[in-house]
This record gives C-alpha cells, sequence and structure tokens, in this order.
C-alpha cells in the first residue's frame, strides 16, 4: 500500500510495467525490454510482482506451462485449431482491471474490491514500430486466449501465486487512489 499511495501521490496514476522488444523490427531475435512507470519502480517489490505476472502470461500463452485451468488452451493451441500456424502475425496481452470499487463493510472496514482480466491486441508494423491493429477479431489466436484467461481469472489466481500477488497489487492501488481522491489525512514520514 505504501509503494501504490507513493506513485498515486507523486505520478497521480497506477503503477505500470511492460515487457517490450527492443528492435520491432527483428520480434524473433529482439531481446525484451523492462519499462516501468514510474522508472523508480524497478527493483521494487511492487516492480517486481508486475515484471513476474506479466512474464508469467507470456510465458502461458506461449504454452510454457501446462495450463491452470482444464480445457484452457494457449495462443499456439489456438492457431492449430485454426489453422493459422503458418499465418505470421505479432500481439500483445497485458492485465487490465475491469472493475475496481472501495466497499464499506458494516463495522465500517474500507475493503478494495477488483474485477481483473487480459486484455490482447493483434500488432502490426509500421515506420514508427509496432502498433496496435484497429480491431483484433474474436476468433483471433490472442483473443480467444485473453478471453479464458479472463473467465477464469479468480481461479488462476488462487492457484498462482504471482496472479494472486498482481491482484492484491491491484486492490492496494485502488485503495491508494480512494484515499488520495477522498483527501484522507496520511501522515508522511520522509
Amino acid at each position: 500500500l505504501v509503494l501504490a499511495l507513493k506513485v498515486r501521490r507523486q505520478e497521480s496514476r497506477e503503477p505500470l510495467f511492460s515487457l517490450d522488444p527492443v528492435d520491432p523490427h527483428n520480434m524473433e531475435k529482439s531481446p525484451q525490454k523492462k519499462r516501468y512507470e514510474p522508472d523508480w519502480l524497478a527493483g521494487t517489490s511492487v516492480g517486481d510482482v508486475m515484471f513476474q505476472a506479466d512474464y508469467f502470461l507470456k510465458e502461458l500463452a506461449l504454452g510454457e506451462y501446462t495450463m491452470p485451468v482444464v480445457g484452457m488452451m494457449s495462443v499456439f493451441d489456438w492457431s492449430e485449431c485454426m489453422e493459422m500456424m503458418n499465418t505470421q502475425w505479432a500481439g500483445r496481452e497485458w492485465f487490465v482491471v475491469k472493475k475496481a470499487e472501495v466497499r464499506m463493510a458494516e463495522d465500517k472496514t474500507l475493503i478494495p474490491f477488483v474485477k481483473m482480466g487480459v486484455e490482447a491486441r493483434e500488432q502490426v508494423l509500421t515506420d514508427k514500430g509496432l502498433e496496435d491493429a484497429p480491431i483484433t477479431g474474436p476468433n483471433h489466436p490472442l483473443r480467444k486466449f485473453a478471453d479464458a484467461f479472463t473467465r477464469n481469472f479468480d481461479l488462476i489466481a488462487e492457484r498462482k501465486s504471482v496472479v494472486f500477488h498482481l491482484r492484491e497489487l491491484a486492490k492496494a492501488s485502488v485503495m491508494a487512489k480512494f484515499l488520495i481522491d477522498s483527501g484522507a489525512r496520511l501522515e508522511n514520514r520522509d
């Protein structure tokens, strides 16, 4: 909560992490670079949770692990089913907070609530690098994987600690936003 509050106070936003290709014109051989917003999140527990969750999502999508839910398929599995294995495409996926609120219990305790999911976009190569395609159809393998992950998010969070910790970070960010926006008095112990 302390780091989420610091991000909210100093940056007026939520923490963000992205794993991006160094050279989008050479996707197959390009190493990935870590991008944190704000930059100072690198090396913190918040930055570590965001990196590990994003990395897990990408490895799971690529079929590196056994799916955490029976019947869930990787992006490659979907590509095979849809006979798209020989079609070349690029895309990205990321975690999102679909619903966020702070609820009050009977004893006046504030309880953050989040509903999370995964979104995906096919990407196209332009002169500026990779950009999101205007529309990623509902039958695209990336979208199929993202929709399945979203449907099963809470179950996956129970089974995979990194997803659980990401959801807890999202709750902390929701609480930080609520406290700052409501004008709550917070002691500054810098």
